[in-house]
């Protein structure tokens, strides 16, 4: 029987609210319209700000079980699934693929879900942090329209490609947002992870620095749970 968080129910509760109330539940009535909007924009904007705004989304996150480490650690050195296609705004991406220039990092990202509107702003700082050495990419289950929409709410710097009928989710089993992979040039999948907390972050970042041939540069985990924590289920 599925295990299901406060997230979850959040989630499925606010599915035919207008988008940019969705943050704003969690402190302030549904009325209040422009307040919403003010948060929501205000949280999405800056690194840190739920916390800023004592919002505790340490309650709505997943724990990471044993059975999801052994699972994503079996992905390692496997052949990533590749893909060529648009992304929400309909310019060319791709996922994987031998001969790239880079190594890629790709997010998997569950409209509604407020994990994923929680980790957004790190992910974003992390893509900063590897700029012009390491390609990130989100998948989102949505269509083109809706893709938009959750880009324009929640700014990701980097290309989100939509993923309607989770081809691509369940490619990679990706059961939760949040779930990531580390993609090398010659397209393999060097690790896969399972959430994010500080010390799968650490490793992240380590393996990243390999990839890419040098030191370990220290990342700002800022916010990220100490302890590992995924997203809602896809």
């Amino acid at each position: 029987m599925e295990m299901r968080c406060r997230s979850c129910v959040f989630r499925d509760g606010i599915g035919k609210l207008p988008r940019i109330m969705k943050l704003a539940r969690f402190t302030v009535p549904i009325g209040i319209g422009l307040f919403c909007a003010g948060v929501a924009m205000f949280v999405s904007a800056k690194p840190g700000a739920a916390k800023d705004l004592g919002i505790d989304f340490s309650q709505v996150h997943h724990p990471v079980t044993q059975d999801m480490i052994v699972a994503t650690q079996a992905m390692a050195r496997k052949v990533a699934p590749s893909f060529s296609l648009k992304d929400v705004k309909g310019a060319p991406a791709s996922i994987a693929g031998k001969g790239r220039q880079k190594p890629q990092f790709v997010l998997f990202i569950l409209d509604g879900c407020p994990c994923s509107i929680d980790a957004q702003p790190i992910f974003n700082n992390f893509a900063k942090h590897w700029e012009g050495k390491v390609d990130f990419i989100g998948v989102i289950n949505d269509d083109p329209q809706k893709g938009r929409a959750w880009v324009s709410d929640y700014r990701p710097i980097f290309p989100v490609v939509p993923d309607p009928d989770k081809k691509i989710i369940h490619a990679y089993r990706a059961r939760q947002s949040v779930y990531c992979a580390l993609i090398s040039r010659e397209g393999e999948i060097v690790e896969m992870w399972p959430g994010y907390s500080v010390d799968m972050m650490e490793e992240m970042n380590s393996k990243m620095a390999k990839e890419v041939g040098e030191k370990v540069r220290p990342f700002d985990a800022q916010y990220v749970p100490k302890e590992r924590s995924s997203g809602c289920y896809f």
